[in-house]
């Protein structure tokens, strides 16, 4: 019998994000690493702002509330 080796899967770094904007108190769900402005449904706050990887979350307009996932 040939022993069978374990075979690693690398878990993703990306993750959905439930966000409560901190101007309607609105939860919204949008993604770590997002390439397109998040913005609040609404009101239209923008959330988040997309960088060149991890989306840059804006603090004064928005708060985690939970990771999914």
């Amino acid at each position: 019998m040939v022993k069978r080796r374990k075979i690693l899967i690398p878990q993703p770094r990306s993750r959905f994000l439930k966000v409560v904007c901190k101007t309607c108190g609105a939860e919204n769900i949008v993604f770590s690493h997002a390439t397109f402005p998040a913005r609040c449904k609404v009101c239209g706050t923008l959330l988040v702002r997309p960088t060149g990887g991890k989306a840059e979350i804006i603090r004064e307009h928005a708060e985690i509330v939970a990771e999914l996932g």
